[in-house]
C-alpha cells in the first residue's frame, strides 16, 4: 500500500507553525529579507516543507497575511457603537493588534513589506483595499464615504509605520491612550467631520 505524498510529523499542525514562523520573519525582515529557508528553520521543519504547503514566497506571504483575526469582523465591532469617539476607538484597536503577539507581527509584516521593492505590493494594495478601505466606507454610507474611508487609511498606516517600523520618537514610546488622543481626532474628522 502506497502511501499520499507529503509530510510525515508528530506535530498536530506543520503548516500553522511555518505561518508563525514566515509572520514573524515577514516582520522583522520584510518581504525580500525573508527567505524559505529561515522560514524553514523558524518553524523547526524541513525547507522542503515549505514549498509543499504555499507553492512559493509569494503564496506563503499571501497566507501570513490572513490574519489570525477576521478584520472585518474587528472593524464592524469598532464601527456598532457608531461614529462617536470612532477615531480613538479605531487607534486604540489596531494599537492593541500591534501588541497581541500572534495579530501584531502578520501587520508589521504587512507594513514593513509596503515599503520594498517586492511583488508583495499587489497584495498589501488588495489587503488595505478590500480589507481597511472597503469596511470603513461600508459603515460611512455617504457619498464620500470612500474618499473618507482612504484618508483615515493613511493615518493609520502612518502610525503604525512611525510607531513599529521606522520607530519614530516619541509616537513609538507613546501609550495607547496618548496616540489615541493625539491620533484619533483627525482619524474622527476623516470619518465624520466636515472636510474641505
Amino acid at each position: 500500500m502506497s502511501r499520499r505524498p507529503g509530510p510525515r510529523s508528530d506535530r498536530e499542525d506543520v503548516r500553522g507553525d511555518i505561518l508563525t514562523a514566515a509572520r514573524a520573519l515577514f516582520a522583522s525582515r520584510g518581504f525580500k529579507g525573508t527567505t524559505m529557508r529561515a522560514v524553514a528553520e523558524g518553524a523547526g521543519v524541513d525547507v522542503a516543507l515549505v514549498p509543499y504547503y504555499f507553492g512559493n514566497k509569494d503564496g506563503l506571504f499571501a497566507a501570513a497575511l490572513e490574519l489570525p483575526v477576521d478584520p472585518h469582523q474587528k472593524i464592524d465591532e469598532v464601527f456598532a457603537a457608531g461614529l462617536d469617539g470612532i477615531g480613538e476607538r479605531i487607534v486604540r484597536t489596531v494599537g492593541s493588534i500591534l501588541d497581541d503577539p500572534t495579530t501584531g507581527p502578520a501587520l508589521l509584516g504587512l507594513m514593513r513589506s509596503a515599503l520594498s521593492e517586492d511583488t508583495g505590493h499587489e497584495v498589501i494594495r488588495d489587503f488595505i483595499d478590500s480589507v481597511i478601505i472597503g469596511s470603513y466606507a461600508r459603515h460611512l454610507h455617504r457619498p464620500d464615504a470612500r474618499a473618507r474611508a482612504s484618508l483615515a487609511a493613511t493615518q493609520i498606516i502612518g502610525m503604525v509605520l512611525a510607531r513599529r517600523v521606522v520607530g519614530i520618537e516619541p509616537v513609538a514610546s507613546m501609550s495607547v491612550d496618548e496616540l489615541a488622543a493625539h491620533v484619533g481626532p483627525t482619524i474622527q474628522r476623516y470619518l465624520a467631520g466636515d472636510l474641505p
